[in-house]
């Protein structure tokens, strides 16, 4: 059954070719489990491993996502991290500085490291019995989420391309931009 064209080669995509192979059922089936706004990041992210002269096998895709999941959560933070490490590796290569692709998750881990300190996990402190915020703290943290959610709404606008200088939240995404490009320097 013919699926749909590929919106890069233009090749037809059968959903039998597709489920006759196990690592790609299985790999459609890992995909398919994702969070929404995992799922497209990690794609391109498994993409930063294909040979430069060769495709990515099936199995070898499933085998990074099952790494992948067993290094991070699936959670907002994640997907940032997915499209942090894409934007870097991608710029890089447009540059010429390093067209290789990759072979292991570190510049992964280190971008997620680095992220992970301004995502504010309420399912961690709403499991922890012995948590005893005051109420100032409470609220200090819900002003950090709301910032950091405005943040993030401002940069997903950016990377598909959308006007944000009109936004409210531009200035404080901004300085936050400056801050993130003098981390990665």
């Amino acid at each position: 059954m013919k699926l749909c064209r590929c919106p890069i080669c233009h090749s037809d995509i059968h959903l039998d070719q597709l489920l006759e192979d196990d690592a790609g059922r299985e790999l459609l089936g890992l995909i398919a489990q994702c969070q929404a706004e995992v799922a497209r990041p990690l794609v391109a992210y498994i993409g930063l491993f294909r040979p430069e002269k060769s495709a990515l096998s099936n199995s070898r895709a499933v085998k990074l996502i099952k790494e992948v999941f067993e290094l991070f959560p699936s959670s907002l933070l994640l997907a940032h991290a997915l499209s942090e490490t894409v934007r870097a590796v991608q710029d890089k290569r447009r540059h010429n500085q390093n067209r290789a692709a990759l072979t292991n998750h570190n510049y992964l881990k280190q971008v997620y490291d680095t992220n992970a300190p301004k995502f504010v996990s309420v399912t961690t402190q709403a499991t922890t019995e012995n948590t005893a915020q005051t109420a100032q703290q409470a609220q200090a943290q819900q002003q950090q989420t709301d910032r950091m959610n405005r943040i993030l709404v401002v940069e997903q606008l950016h990377q598909f391309g959308q006007p944000i200088k009109h936004l409210k939240a531009y200035p404080e995404w901004l300085a936050w931009k400056n801050k993130q490009s003098k981390i990665m320097k």
